[in-house]
């Protein structure tokens, strides 16, 4: 008798105040609008949407929804989600409504943490305030929260490949699930990837460090690929790889991240890298002719980084044992004696070579 037709979660494609954001699914597949439609849509991945917290804060949030009735009977009615879809009244015309906007009563955002979630909006309606609720449709749907607008390498213009691609934010939703703030988004990612060592991958010690994801643009689709248990580009990676990699999915959940490198030519405290368990300087080099993190602002000595590629020594002296692993995250740069990152990674003779390159600044292309 009555059904919906169709739900549109991102009905303004140019802000993200008061609904979703722009998405994509991936390198060549969109996310079609209507995001749900009937028969269409059966599973959540279905019907995606994603919204930024800072941008829709204390704001109302609508969906466009469009309804029908075969029942000529019925021409005026009130529809709600109990719990997530505000009330409101709704009129027949030939039995179509057309798209019309309903508020959302608790919005995906509203809590002020990343995070992904399946969910089930069972649809109810009633004739009018002194009848009862009946329940007519359901639909489900997956809401992807992330702090703030992406930032580069993602984009809001429409109709590009830079969108925000929901195979990512799979991931980087999880992996950053349930942060409120920037730095703790970006440091549970770092750990995440770092983690990804050994089965899914490791330094490329027999390559020499080469790239194998990062160059020139960033190969998202075949990192994912290896995410999901496929071959990708192979198990191994470098520090550009690692850096481009955390910067990109941080960035996905509102994050502000670069890649840049430190350098050049210096030689290294031992160190653990991704995906080894042994304590030695990175594949047994004694130095690095460059290393490239993900760096916050402008990639200076006063600026935190992340760097999922290597853990370093955390007590109170890197050059010698006792050693106490320690993952770069939200750790600023520093000057050589300030015992901060520059001193954990590159040995006292090796700092005053190991300097910041902002020139090097950059955010890679995603394909």
């Amino acid at each position: 008798m009555l059904a919906i037709e169709a739900i549109t979660f991102n009905h303004n494609t140019g802000a993200a105040t008061h609904d979703a954001l722009n998405i994509r699914r991936n390198a060549t597949q969109t996310v079609h609008i209507p995001e749900w439609r009937r028969v269409i849509s059966v599973n959540p991945e279905d019907s995606p949407a994603a919204y930024a917290t800072g941008a829709t804060h204390g704001n109302p949030i609508t969906i466009l929804v469009s309804l029908s009735s075969t029942d000529p009977a019925i021409a005026f009615i009130e529809v709600r989600v109990e719990h997530h879809v505000r009330t409101r009244a709704v009129n027949f015309v030939n039995g179509i409504t057309g798209a019309i906007a309903f508020e959302l009563i608790d919005p995906p955002a509203a809590h002020g943490q990343v995070g992904a979630r399946d969910v089930t909006w069972h649809w109810e309606y009633r004739l009018g305030p002194h009848h009862a609720w009946h329940r007519f449709d359901t639909t489900r749907h997956r809401f992807y929260t992330v702090l703030a607008v992406p930032t580069a390498p993602w984009h809001q213009a429409p109709l590009n490949t830079q969108l925000p691609w929901t195979d990512v934010l799979d991931y980087a939703c999880r992996w950053a699930d349930g942060a409120a703030s920037a730095d703790m988004a970006a440091a549970l990612i770092t750990q995440v990837i770092y983690a990804l060592g050994p089965s899914i991958v490791t330094y490329d010690c027999p390559g020499g460090g080469s790239s194998h994801y990062s160059f020139s643009d960033f190969d998202c689709t075949h990192f994912l690929e290896r995410l999901h248990g496929g071959v990708g580009n192979g198990i191994y990676l470098n520090c550009s790889d690692c850096a481009t990699i955390v910067a990109s999915f941080a960035n996905a959940v509102g994050c502000d991240l670069w890649q840049s490198r430190m350098g050049y030519g210096f030689d290294l405290n031992e160190l653990l890298g991704i995906g080894s368990n042994v304590w030695q300087t990175a594949c047994g080099w004694s130095s690095f002719s460059y290393h490239e993190v993900a760096w916050e602002a402008g990639c200076t000595v006063h600026d935190d980084v992340y760097d999922a590629c290597l853990r370093v020594d955390g007590d109170g002296d890197p050059t010698a044992g006792p050693r106490i692993a320690l993952l770069p995250q939200d750790l600023r740069f520093g000057n050589p004696g300030d015992l901060l990152y520059r001193d954990r990674l590159a040995t006292p003779a090796g700092r005053p070579n190991c300097n910041p390159q902002p020139a090097t600044r950059q955010r890679r292309f995603v394909v």
